[in-house]
């Protein structure tokens, strides 16, 4: 079998090497614009070659990965659409469904299914990319109402051989969702470093930024692809944002109590409670899910093999 992985940042170098251990019999090729990103897969060895044409280096896979930022994926899509054999599945990693379902429906033949996906981290992993970075991800799964059952089949089966959880959802849900999840940090992280630029001692003090502060605005979009992604997605962003103003304002509220201290404390133990209660209910709602069936799934099936026993396998 052969696999085409498009862009190879953290997620694709990531998807490479969680393949090469679980499926060491297929080819990977890998293609990313960024020439030194594809020299750092290649040495990681997340795949076994480049192609730098991206139709050449998905003509003639039976499986296109598509770990692209979101401004890149629709052009990616047209690019990719004539040179596909009927049959390919293509399959997305980007963190909003609903624009990327249309994009494939407009360009991708009928003949090519495609399967939306979005690998949701846990909380606790790191900037590095690694074969085990999907080890307990939650992997989200927006099949459109037309894509064929083994398609469905092989994309859930994808994210099971990786160490992921197949979650199906909704797209409009699942956007509505990385709205509040996604994009408001990435905006509360904008906001954070526009008061900071605008104080007057920035200049003088920029070594006063601590870790906590670095944490919280690290992870900004690339400015195309925040962009299009808060367009794209604005309604349900403009709903989370006003609830988080809201939230803002209480707080000021409490500040400004003088009279009852408690009320700011009530903020923070409140906070620390429901942040206990949602990494508790993860891992609960986490080891709920449908476990890997023992039958070969039809990812197997396409890739030649009739059992698994992978190591991954949880």
């Amino acid at each position: 079998m052969r696999i085409t992985i498009v862009g190879l940042g953290k997620i694709g170098i990531s998807l490479g090497l969680a393949l090469r251990e679980a499926t060491p019999q297929a080819q990977r090729i890998g293609h990313d614009p960024d020439p030194g990103r594809a020299r750092e897969a290649l040495r990681r060895q997340a795949v076994d070659r480049i192609d730098g044409n991206l139709p050449g280096a998905c003509e003639g896979s039976e499986l296109i990965l598509l770990a692209l930022p979101l401004a890149e994926m629709e052009q990616a899509m047209r690019a990719i659409a004539p040179v596909l054999a009927e049959g390919t599945l293509v399959l997305d990693t980007a963190e909003l469904k609903a624009p990327v379902l249309a994009w494939a429906r407009h360009y991708l033949p009928p003949t090519i299914p495609f399967i939306g996906g979005h690998p949701i981290l846990r909380p606790d992993v790191g900037e590095e990319p690694g074969p085990d970075l999907f080890r307990d991800a939650l992997f989200c799964l927006s099949p459109p109402a037309q894509a064929p059952a083994w398609a469905v089949e092989a994309a859930a089966g994808l994210a099971q051989r990786i160490g992921a959880r197949p979650f199906f959802i909704d797209p409009v849900e699942h956007d509505g969702w990385m709205a509040a999840l996604e994009q408001l940090p990435s905006l509360l992280s904008a906001a954070l470093l526009s008061v900071w630029s605008a104080a007057p001692a920035r200049r003088e003090m920029p070594q006063a930024i601590g870790s906590r502060f670095a944490r919280m605005t690290a992870d900004l979009p690339d400015a195309p692809d925040g962009r299009l992604a808060a367009m794209a997605n604005r309604e349900s962003l403009l709903y989370w944002l006003d609830r988080l103003l809201e939230a803002l304002g209480r707080l000021r509220e409490a500040l400004t109590d003088v009279e009852n201290e408690a009320a700011l404390e009530d903020v923070f133990r409140a906070a620390r409670q429901i942040r206990e209660a949602w990494l508790k209910s993860r891992r609960e709602r986490l080891q709920a899910l449908p476990t890997p069936a023992d039958p070969p799934s039809l990812l197997e099936t396409m890739l030649g093999i009739h059992s698994l026993r992978s190591s991954r396998k949880q």
